[in-house]
């Protein structure tokens, strides 16, 4: 399968060429059209259950403000997923190639206000833990506050990024294909940005990770064998979950990144496209985090 050809000029710009067939072949559209549907089925069940439970507990939390706010970010991405499965069914994009660049910013946006809202959770637990915060002192006010500055802090950087950069390119705009904005990685100041994402994100988690770890063993150091009759360890153990979905979900999606970016379009190999929409796909997974509470699995 032939790849576009590219050619990158001195300043950083570059010059594509069409392809003359799809970027991603037929095996590539059935492992993401099976990949987008359990995540649109698992994803709509958990959602739905766990916004039930929600509504029904009325909980006025600060952390309980900060889920309803994932609910509604997997709410959205769970709306554009019918969108891509339609086109990975038929290999045919007839909406416009703003809608093409709507949809395949959804998935990105989702990911990035999703990482930061399940950063927020953690750190407000582990001030609480370290009395760097007293339960009292969090009120539901307060998580609406921050949630509204995470929105318009996102809303900004997704207009600035996806709309007046991302996806720009005359390129593009071909009919009848879509999702494939890799072609963007040529661009010098896409490639600044991709790469500072991942090393914030990167070192954010391995701190986090570190420092919940440490906390976790302290917890069951101290409430050895009854750790789940504590609340405290219960609170720890969920945002070490939360961690984990970043690990799992984002975090190859990143490291993948990195070889993506060093090494496309220079061996034009199509498999790399493959491999990158894999973890593209694998980021949406993360909306059945609310199916794993809901299943018993984190209590």
């Amino acid at each position: 399968m032939d790849v576009m050809n590219v050619t990158t000029v001195s300043n950083g710009s570059s010059v594509v060429m069409p392809a003359t067939e799809q970027v991603c072949d037929a095996h590539c559209r059935a492992i993401l059209t099976t990949a987008y549907s359990v995540v649109l089925f698992g994803g709509t069940v958990g959602t739905v259950m766990m916004t039930h439970l929600m509504f029904k507990r009325n909980s006025q939390s600060a952390i309980a403000t900060i889920i309803i706010n994932i609910i509604v970010l997997h709410s959205l991405l769970l709306i554009s997923l019918p969108f891509r499965l339609s086109y990975y069914l038929s290999a045919v994009w007839k909406l416009g190639s703003f809608t093409c660049r709507m949809v395949s910013a959804v998935i990105y946006a989702h990911m990035y206000l999703t990482f930061v809202f399940y950063v927020a959770i953690v750190i407000l637990r582990l001030l609480i833990y370290f009395k760097k915060l007293q339960t009292q002192q969090l009120q539901k006010f307060h998580a609406v506050a921050l949630s509204t500055i995470i929105w318009m802090a996102g809303s900004f950087i997704f207009l600035l990024i996806f709309f007046l950069q991302y996806g720009t390119d005359p390129s593009h705009t071909e009919q009848q294909r879509c999702f494939e904005f890799h072609r963007s990685l040529n661009c010098r100041d896409i490639i600044i940005i991709n790469y500072s994402i991942i090393a914030i994100m990167m070192t954010t988690v391995l701190v986090l990770f570190l420092i919940e770890l440490v906390v976790i063993l302290r917890l069951i150091k101290a409430y050895w064998p009854d750790m789940w009759a504590h609340q405290e360890y219960r609170a720890q153990i969920k945002s070490f979950f939360f961690l984990l979905v970043i690990v799992v979900c984002f975090i190859p999606h990143h490291a993948f990144r990195v070889y993506f970016i060093q090494n496309y379009p220079e061996q034009e190999n199509s498999k790399l496209i493959l491999y990158n929409e894999i973890c593209v796909a694998l980021t949406a997974f993360c909306c059945l985090d609310m199916l794993c509470f809901v299943g018993g699995v984190i209590h």
